[in-house]
């Protein structure tokens, strides 16, 4: 099986050359069992990377070397990915949207975000559209379905558990961001974010441009306000360095070009316990969830064959 492999690598890298230049023009940089991942698809999935990290980065040996690092970082993420792929054939799992759809409504009804733009305010903190968000969901749920078939240990999250959370991150009062976007979308996004900086730079109000410009017109006047852990990492790191009033360089988030503004930092206290206790339960629940898929995915490395040909 191994040898079989390893001519069909050898074999598929070779027919996707171009014998008469020389040049190659995709190649395989791993084998994941009876699978392959191809460096056009690894480049695929790395993009939004590239485009953060390599923007300002001119030297071409510096550049390089980010990438292969990137590379790297990137195809152990489709190496899981893929072996999950194949136990949720191999088991016949599915996702319905039926399933998703009480999945986002339960999440909702616990986070408070019932009122759609509530919702929406939400998905553009976390720079997701909606059917990013929804296939999120289906992995997710897909994770929670081969947990139960393939692990006996069952997932309980206790009052001790919650308590114990509640004092670490909730009882004391923590720094509250208040934050407003402008969100632009395909098509022609390049060309309307180069029109809403250059009316920013003219001195029109954010809430001006917004409403001309940003997929969600209100999110100029305020998204709400969230706590820096409630943020997705690439916003997080924007709005730490703003000062209240301060625009944020425009940044791509998966399709769209997102342009923060920071409004107003406060220190709140975020509830009282009878109120937090669902979230709390939700989040505990989901790391638990995490830890034992994290768990089963090594065990699932070592019974599979791979082999990194990048």
């Amino acid at each position: 099986m191994r040898r079989f492999l390893l001519l069909l690598s050898g074999v598929l890298w070779l027919c996707l050359a171009l014998p008469a230049q020389g040049v190659i023009v995709d190649r395989i940089v791993a084998v994941v069992n009876n699978d392959v991942i191809t460096l056009s698809e690894l480049d695929q999935a790395a993009e939004p990377f590239y485009q953060g990290l390599l923007a300002q980065i001119k030297d071409p040996a510096e550049r390089k070397i980010i990438i292969q690092r990137i590379r790297k970082k990137v195809l152990q993420q489709l190496i899981d990915q893929r072996l999950v792929d194949q136990e949720v054939k191999r088991l016949h799992i599915t996702v319905s949207d039926q399933e998703i759809d009480q999945f986002i409504k339960n999440f909702r009804r616990q986070q408070g975000l019932e009122d759609q733009k509530a919702f929406w305010s939400f998905l553009a903190a976390q720079g997701l559209t909606l059917d990013e968000y929804r296939k999120q969901v289906a992995k997710q749920i897909q994770r929670i379905k081969l947990l139960q078939s393939q692990v006996r240990e069952r997932i309980v999250v206790t009052d001790q558990e919650i308590k114990q959370y509640y004092q670490t991150h909730y009882a004391q009062e923590e720094k509250r961001y208040q934050i407003a976007v402008i969100i632009i979308s395909p098509p022609k996004a390049q060309k309307k974010l180069a029109e809403a900086l250059a009316l920013l730079k003219a001195g029109h109000s954010f809430a001006e441009v917004a409403t001309k410009y940003s997929a969600f017109p209100d999110s100029g006047k305020g998204l709400g306000t969230f706590s820096l852990e409630e943020l997705s990492p690439k916003v997080r790191a924007l709005i730490k360095k703003l000062r209240p009033g301060k625009v944020s360089p425009p940044v791509k988030i998966g399709n769209n070009w997102e342009i923060f503004k920071l409004l107003a930092i406060r220190q709140n206290s975020t509830g009282e316990w009878k109120k937090l206790r669902p979230e709390i339960e939700s989040r505990l629940f989901q790391e638990k969830v995490d830890q034992l898929f994290k768990k089963w995915l090594k065990n699932l490395h070592k019974r599979s064959y791979i082999r990194i040909l990048l």
